[in-house]
């Protein structure tokens, strides 16, 4: 049984991009003609303090999404948390992985900052998006994520807003939480997502602190 259980836990550890030991990778980006510090955003999430307990506070690279969703709103969303937000207005992002204590468990934050007000216009692009995500899937019934019923409450900041999807992945049963949310020009997007299904407090306790530390962006 402990064979089967490592052996599960390892496939899905590296299909969703939770290995490895290397540091935030920074695709820092600025938009032509804006003046903001582009850095910035690496900053937070490499000094992210008070995570929920049972997540280790080194910060991993990046989330690889499992697979390529077919459909537009999920690669939206995908794309958001794995550090490739919508670039109109961009002038700053990065993304990291926080790794969890249950069996393939992590946090993936896509964090990106605006200039202007663009930062709300494209949250609600990604909250349409998330309404529009109803199955997630890369054409094959071993990876295939659909909408589940799991209330997301509490989730806190400005506009937040989630989802639940459940499924297969590798063809392994897995979890996942989507969330949206903004704190003034920064948007947040984060997957929590494991073998053991994802609590909904840790997700929204996850969602206000991440509000929380990049509303020093603003500052």
């Amino acid at each position: 049984m402990r064979i089967v259980h490592a052996a599960v836990t390892g496939c899905l550890v590296l299909a969703t991009g939770a290995c490895g030991t290397g540091g935030v990778t920074h695709p820092a980006v600025r938009a032509p003609g804006t003046a903001g510090d582009a850095s910035r955003p690496r900053t937070v999430l490499g000094r992210m303090d008070g995570l929920p307990d049972g997540f280790f506070s080194h910060a991993r690279a990046p989330w690889r999404p499992p697979f390529r969703p077919r459909t537009r709103a999920c690669r939206l969303l995908f794309d958001a948390a794995a550090g490739r937000p919508p670039r109109e207005g961009l002038s700053g992002t990065t993304a990291a992985t926080y790794q969890g204590v249950h069996a393939g468990e992590l946090a993936g934050v896509g964090v990106a900052v605006y200039d202007g007000g663009e930062a709300a216009g494209h949250l609600a692009v990604l909250r349409d998006a998330l309404s529009h995500c109803a199955t997630a899937d890369g054409g094959t019934p071993y990876d295939r994520l659909a909408a589940a019923r799991t209330p997301l409450p509490g989730i806190g900041g400005a506009g937040a807003a989630g989802r639940a999807l459940s499924g297969r992945v590798g063809g392994y049963p897995y979890r996942m939480h989507m969330v949206v949310a903004r704190s003034g020009h920064t948007l947040i997007a984060l997957v929590h997502a494991g073998l053991t299904p994802p609590d909904p407090a840790r997700t929204a306790e996850l969602t206000r602190l991440l509000v929380r530390e990049v509303g020093t962006l603003d500052a």
